[in-house]
């Protein structure tokens, strides 16, 4: 028997019209349930909120799905189901923030703003986060149904800061409260100097902007060192706390001692204080940049802690950031001194 040729655009119109029932079906149904995955304190170990993730029953690959339905008009429906789940978790959920991943058109949607109004959860809660690289068709509209329901305290953050032209836009545009920081510039931050300068700036940038970083695939001990010397205090991954069903167990990361997080900062490339002046000439931009991170993040430690940490602790980091301005002092004397005959320098720095 031969089989029946149909044209491609037949194929495509069948193809999507059983997409459109299956989705249906998964609204109307509910065949989908929620796990949470922690954003972790990386300076207390204590949970600053969760992140609402969807897993289909029927087995189908979540960012498959979203993008189907993105691309068929049906993501709000999707969407706002899922955003209801979460309210009605709510109260099982551990202190700290809920963060509801939404695609670009169910932002530019009022009906988001009618199923947030509606709930008993406080908005101050809750924050809105824009998903993966999606394109918002009307900042504009956007930027509306944001602001009406940041004047009642829901925040609003931006994913995968740093993997693509969209995010940074959004973040121009929306100014978020939150900026996610991508795995691709996570992954092997501590072994990395590239992506160590990257995590600064991007911790420089939301500073000026009032925004607070959230680094995402964070899977190892020295990428959590690397990013609390870099002055990223959030972070979500693998080795902090995986996605689970309700309830939540409280996170087994145990964060390193602040005196232990300070103590032995070295940057590859410069010599110990006490070397030949000569020989800090061809010290790196970044291992400057690391000493002053070094030196950020002991004060921001002091500066937020200053009511629970205890003397002990306040002296190692005094300790440890005066050691660490020794250690720019020191290099930046040297560079000075090593500059070429009638350049325009600063006096030597004592």
């Amino acid at each position: 028997m031969t089989d029946t040729w149909e044209p491609r655009a037949t194929v495509e119109a069948r193809r999507q019209s059983t997409d459109r029932e299956t989705i249906a079906a998964v609204v109307e149904a509910g065949g989908f349930h929620l796990v949470y995955q922690p954003i972790v304190h990386l300076d207390t170990g204590e949970i600053a909120g969760v992140e609402a993730l969807t897993r289909f029953d029927d087995g189908a690959a979540t960012e498959h799905r979203f993008r189907t339905c993105e691309k068929l008009g049906l993501a709000a429906p999707l969407d706002l189901a899922i955003v209801e789940q979460a309210l009605a978790d709510f109260h099982r959920l551990p202190g700290g923030y809920l963060a509801l991943n939404l695609s670009a058109s169910t932002i530019c949607d009022r009906a988001l703003q009618a199923v947030l109004e509606s709930t008993d959860v406080p908005h101050r809660r809750l924050v809105i986060e824009i998903t993966e690289h999606a394109r918002i068709p009307d900042y504009r509209q956007a930027s509306q149904v944001i602001d009406a329901l940041r004047s009642k305290g829901v925040r609003l953050a931006v994913d995968d800061a740093g993997a693509g032209w969209a995010s940074f836009r959004h973040i121009l545009s929306l100014r978020p409260d939150i900026i996610k920081m991508d795995r691709s510039l996570t992954r092997g931050v501590d072994v990395d100097p590239a992506r160590r300068a990257l995590a600064m700036a991007l911790a420089i940038f939301a500073g000026e902007v009032g925004a607070t970083v959230v680094a995402e695939g964070v899977e190892t001990d020295g990428e959590v060192r690397a990013l609390r010397l870099a002055g990223i205090h959030r972070g979500q991954g693998f080795i902090l706390a995986l996605p689970q069903a309700l309830p939540i167990d409280p996170p087994a990361y145990t964060p390193l001692a602040l005196d232990a997080l300070l103590e032995g900062v070295h940057v590859p490339g410069s010599p110990p204080p006490d070397e030949d002046p000569g020989a800090a000439i061809g010290v790196t931009a970044h291992s400057l940049l690391s000493a002053v991170g070094a030196i950020e993040s002991a004060l921001a430690l002091l500066r937020q802690r200053s009511d629970r940490i205890d003397l002990t602790d306040s002296s190692a980091l005094l300790v440890a950031a005066e050691r660490q301005a020794h250690h720019v002092g020191h290099v930046l004397t040297n560079l000075v001194r090593g500059l070429p005959a009638g350049a325009d320098a600063p006096s030597p720095l004592r």
